[in-house]
């Protein structure tokens, strides 16, 4: 994308229509639905209109591929959910906008996390507003299946082996699991870190080190990964849109590994967390906060655009306003001073969880969900463990290979 951008970097955005804002993004969840409508109410608060720019998609792929086509068109929204390493490229490219005055900055410095100011700041100016933080290393468990067979939930992989054969000898699936490439690869992320360490993650997900990726205990993370075909399934009796959610709900499934997004639909489906849903570090991670960040990039404004630019900030950066989306959207604030009044179990066990790791250097930003790597990169990872998922005919060592190839290719 950079390439093609910086050669076909053109005009600003086309002026907006008066009290109007529109805004690209790719939340169509249930909780994400009801923290849009936070969102909206909000913004019309200040006088100004949020016009949806809604694309469909995961993780954005296809949210980022149409706002590339309208940023080299020169008719960019005005502001656009982004995530991870994708910020500082837009910024360097000279998309985004800083238009925030310095001592706005310095109260947003003294009460941001560095992994947050870190994600939105590009020479030092906020080039995007972080408005949640999701944990991804949650594994959500439905206590019914454990509870029938008298069985301990598990704490590392070694005990999800153990108990998954009994779980699914009688009728459950130990662990469900959706169809699609990134809900794979967030699933392998866990395993990775559960099966060895921070530092093992780091090198293989931020600084895709070959060696590592060629290793011994890649090649053992990536065998046991197959084995989970074992006991996962995207068919485990849930049905409607998110199968994978109604599995856990209704109990043919015992344990779903996902960030915190899933519980908050969850909940609107009926769970309660510390009763009939708990909220658990994934297998092995317990210690560790795999995080993704929630941003809106604003763009550079045509001239009078300013004042708009200024009500979204006060309202995306509202102590408040950032308490309420997280609560909504199963997240935490990133604002240390936003209240965690009104958090269920969950929410407040991730909030002491971050700062917990952040004081020991174990915050680690997901591949999976964009924080970790560039978009290309995070698309190998995904079309490779993938592949290798679902054909047993390839061997590890081979899908080892393959990704470190494509990401030798990509920094050639």
């Amino acid at each position: 994308m950079k390439k093609l951008l910086a050669s076909c970097l053109i005009a600003l955005s086309l002026p907006a229509q008066a009290g109007q804002i529109e805004v690209l993004h790719y939340w169509t969840l249930p909780s994400e639905i009801a923290s849009l409508s936070l969102l909206k109410s909000e913004l019309a608060r200040h006088g100004q209109r949020w016009k949806d720019f809604v694309v469909p998609g995961g993780g954005g792929e296809s949210a980022y591929v149409v706002l590339q086509a309208r940023a080299i068109a020169g008719d960019p929204p005005v502001a656009a959910l982004m995530e991870g390493p994708i910020i500082q490229e837009w910024a360097s490219l000279g998309f985004l906008a800083a238009p925030y005055p310095p001592a706005r900055e310095k109260q947003w410095d003294a009460v941001l996390p560095a992994a947050v100011r870190d994600a939105v700041k590009y020479k030092g100016r906020y080039v995007a507003l972080p408005t949640d933080i999701h944990r991804i290393n949650w594994m959500l468990v439905n206590p019914a299946p454990f509870d029938a067979l008298k069985l301990p939930v598990p704490s590392s992989w070694d005990d999800f082996f153990k108990v998954a054969p009994r779980l699914k000898a009688a009728g459950y699936m130990p662990l469900s699991l959706g169809k699609l490439d990134w809900q794979e690869t967030t699933l392998f992320e866990n395993l990775l870190l559960g099966l060895t360490d921070g530092a093992f993650y780091r090198k293989v997900f931020v600084e895709q080190n070959s060696a590592a990726i060629n290793s011994a205990r890649m090649i053992m993370v990536l065998e046991r990964f197959r084995q989970l075909r074992e006991y996962v399934s995207p068919d485990a009796g849930g049905t409607g849109k998110s199968p994978e959610l109604a599995a856990l709900r209704n109990g043919r499934a015992a344990m779903f590994i996902m960030g915190d997004w899933a519980k908050a639909d969850l909940v609107l489906q009926g769970m309660v967390p510390g009763k009939s849903l708990r909220c658990l570090p994934a297998p092995g991670t317990d210690g560790y906060f795999i995080y993704g960040l929630d941003s809106f990039a604003l763009f550079r404004a045509a001239e009078g655009e300013s004042a708009a630019q200024a009500a979204f900030a006060d309202v995306l950066m509202d102590p408040k306003l950032q308490s309420e989306l997280a609560r909504r959207k199963g997240a935490i604030p990133p604002r240390t001073d936003a209240s965690l009044g009104g958090f269920d179990s969950c929410g407040v066990t991730a909030a002491k969880d971050f700062r917990d790791a952040e004081k020991k250097d174990r915050l680690l930003p997901s591949m999976a969900h964009s924080m970790a790597t560039s978009q290309q990169a995070r698309e190998v990872f995904f079309r490779v463990l993938s592949y290798y998922f679902n054909h047993p005919e390839q061997s590890s060592q081979q899908a080892a290979r393959q990704i470190d190839a494509a990401l030798q290719a990509l920094r050639s």
